[in-house]
């Protein structure tokens, strides 16, 4: 059984990461790729559409990954 968790974070051009979901337009878009430009991160999505994020920018974005159980 495969289990994972997601909540929703504040991003900036420094903090985005691959595999985060961005809702743009009212759509979710999932990053695919990440290139540091100059003034910012282009980000390339799942679908092919491009964004750059520019330093002062930020959005809210899902993140996802594995769940872990507690140690005991």
């Amino acid at each position: 059984m495969s289990r994972a968790w997601a909540r929703t974070v504040d991003i900036t051009a420094d903090t985005v990461l691959v595999g985060d979901v961005l809702t743009v337009g009212g759509r979710q878009l999932l990053v695919a790729d990440l290139v540091r430009v100059p003034g910012g991160r282009r980000l390339r999505f799942a679908s092919g559409e491009t964004l750059t994020l520019h330093p002062h920018s930020r959005m809210t974005a899902t993140r996802s990954g594995p769940y872990r159980q507690a140690r005991r």
